[in-house]
């Protein structure tokens, strides 16, 4: 019976030890790795941290730009626009700092530099100047943001129906 007791006693001792030992582990292993995970923040006002779209003018032209940040965050934003009447989309490269001040450039055929757009955000109007790529033409623009829209996904208007009493019958 002795024996029973102290085997009992050695195992618990052990499984003890053995839990303390693992987690020590587990503690050594927790504490090389950093408790920081690097996350990409885009410096942008958070309008531009995600896809946007805005309208106006450059010069007298009336213009649709849509923007997103690229996918590698820290390397600026993408886009493109077109001239309404014209379906033919001009894309947009460069950077939007903190204070909303933007530093883009466009491309008519994707490779060559077709103009650069220069300007600021205040409120939700971006307004500055475009310039051709030779800088023999500059024009002012002024951009407003489009309010995105939501529209409730099926399961929401089913159950607003269902809250305000409608059912429909099968």
């Amino acid at each position: 019976m002795m024996k029973k007791v102290f085997n009992l006693s050695l195992i618990a001792s052990l499984a003890f030890a053995a839990n303390g030992f693992a987690a020590d582990v587990k503690q050594e292993a927790v504490a090389a790795v950093p408790s920081y995970a690097p996350v990409a923040v885009s410096s942008a006002p958070v309008v531009f941290q995600k896809p946007v779209a805005l309208r106006g003018t450059v010069g007298d032209v009336q213009i649709q730009v849509n923007l997103r940040p690229k996918e590698e965050v820290d390397e600026g934003h993408e886009g493109e626009y077109f001239i309404f009447g014209n379906s033919h989309k001009i894309l947009l490269a460069g950077e939007i700092e903190k204070d909303g001040v933007i530093f883009m450039e466009e491309s008519i055929n994707g490779t060559d530099i077709s103009g650069q757009w220069d300007g600021k955000l205040e409120g939700d109007v971006l307004a500055g100047t475009w310039m051709s790529a030779d800088g023999s033409i500059t024009k002012p623009f002024s951009l407003k943001i489009i309010p995105q829209v939501h529209k409730p996904s099926q399961k929401q208007t089913s159950s607003k129906a269902v809250q305000k009493g409608v059912v429909s019958k099968q």
